[in-house]
């Protein structure tokens, strides 16, 4: 029955504040974090956003790589009354100047208050500000963390229709659009996922998706947390590296339900050969999702031929 994001977040923390909720996967290494360090480090970092000057009702722009720092400052964000706006960050940090620049239009369109990102993106702060009007100052998760742990945090309202991210297009076709998302919209959309696909709290979903994107925001991260399943996690550049990785993980943590584009099944299809099939249990997979481009039947039947075994 809850009416927004941070009322499942207190209701899965008075039920169950122990319960991991993520797994993210990097370098041979798991950090498992649970509903209550999701509550306790978001309400921290709430903090350090507030003692910044952010005002409810104004835009903060997250470019953070997939870590457990992107699930604490989305949140926080929430909870200091503001409107994340997730933006895909740079591949290499020597691509984060000219990559900056080109997300200049999307910052001053969103009319972003602050940018949240890595340490490198604070060497090129003067340069934002000069070309966004508005934007107060580019953070680190660790910074604003470290600032509000001192702090007194102070409550703020949310309501169900309130803004709770702000998606842009990916402006293949034209310029990119943002489409404002509010609680209610997100939890209508996540129950209906849920209903349809028979989710329980049993369910795993192991996720490669980039978390900048709706697939794997709403669909892997915002869906795992809501019903409250395990969300298992890595990097996009870990899958594209070696594909056999994203299968590997549903087999190591029982995935139950897993999703990518089409182009994920090709790669699956075209980089792991025969030999490298050994080892892999994937009878825990009940749903694989496929979407976000055009879906190809004939990738979709070789792919389950393939790895039907």
């Amino acid at each position: 029955q809850a009416l927004t994001l941070l009322e499942v977040l207190d209701n899965h923390v008075a039920a169950h504040p122990d319960q991991v909720q993520i797994v993210y996967l990097a370098d041979q290494t798991e950090t498992r974090i649970s509903y209550r360090q999701l509550q306790e480090t978001s309400a921290a970092l709430a903090t350090g956003l507030q003692q910044e000057g952010l005002r409810p009702g104004q835009t903060v722009a997250i470019m953070l790589p997939t870590s457990p720092d992107y699930f604490f400052t989305y949140l926080g964000i929430l909870r200091a009354g503001g409107i994340p706006v997730p933006i895909y960050p740079p591949a290499r940090p020597s691509q984060l100047e000219d990559h900056v620049n080109r997300h200049t239009g999307i910052l001053a369109n969103a009319r972003a208050a602050l940018l949240i990102s890595v340490p490198e993106a604070i060497k090129v702060s003067r340069l934002l500000q000069a070309r966004v009007p508005g934007l107060r100052a580019v953070r680190t998760p660790a910074q604003l963390i470290a600032a509000g742990e001192s702090q007194q945090f102070v409550p703020v309202a949310v309501r169900a229709e309130d803004v709770a991210f702000i998606q842009y297009t990916s402006g293949s076709t034209g310029q990119p659009k943002g489409v404002a998302l509010t609680h209610a919209n997100l939890l209508a959309n996540i129950r209906a996922m849920a209903s349809a696909i028979g989710a329980t709290s049993e369910d795993v979903f192991v996720s490669w998706l980039p978390l900048y994107h709706d697939m794997g925001l709403i669909g892997a991260w915002l869906g795992s947390f809501t019903v409250g399943f395990r969300l298992v996690v890595m990097s996009p550049l870990a899958f594209l590296a070696r594909p056999r990785r994203w299968l590997e993980t549903i087999s190591v943590h029982r995935g139950t339900l897993s999703a990518g584009p089409n182009f994920a099944y090709e790669l699956c299809l075209n980089r792991i050969n025969e030999t490298a099939l050994a080892g892999l249990d994937l009878s825990s997979w009940r749903l694989a999702f496929n979407g976000a481009e055009a879906v190809s039947p004939d990738t979709v039947t070789r792919f389950s031929e393939r790895f039907a075994r």
